[in-house]
């Protein structure tokens, strides 16, 4: 496991996902690829025109957002724990970001949050016609998420 993934849906859910990851680091010298997937904005004029300024301008500001907290979770792995991370936020498509997330990154595992209504496990689990796990062909770790007070 020298690659492992962690697929954040919600950013309170992070820490528990990457706790698990920097254990399976740690006994393999792997490295952690910290990740979240965003709805991609429209880049050219006539998208942008369909909508209001507001929800594009909302959309770029949660962004944005998103991006600092992925990228310092990745900073403080490092540095607390001494293992090796990026963190990235991706804009477009969950399903085609994670299938080339791991391919490009030679992903070994998946580390997902579990909750009943949960985005990113339910693609792995949920999909009727070919579930995302076996066109992966790596495995998922899912992390049974618990609410912190």
């Amino acid at each position: 496991m020298k690659n492992i993934l962690v697929a954040v849906d919600h950013p309170k859910y992070a820490s528990q996902l990457t706790a698990y990851a920097v254990q399976i680091a740690k006994l393999t010298n792997g490295k952690i690829w910290i990740i979240h997937v965003s709805a991609a904005n429209p880049t050219d004029l006539l998208s942008r025109e369909a909508g209001p300024q507001f929800i594009y301008d909302k959309r770029t500001e949660d962004n944005q957002k998103s991006a600092v907290l992925i990228k310092k979770l990745a900073l403080d792995v490092q540095e607390q724990y001494n293992v090796p991370s990026e963190g990235l936020l991706v804009e477009g498509s969950v399903v085609k970001s994670l299938k080339k997330i791991v391919k490009d990154n030679e992903i070994d595992l998946v580390v997902a949050g579990h909750k009943r209504r949960n985005l990113v496990y339910g693609l792995f689990t949920e999909n009727k016609k070919k579930d995302l796990i076996d066109e992966l062909q790596i495995p998922l770790l899912a992390i049974p998420l618990v609410d912190v007070k």
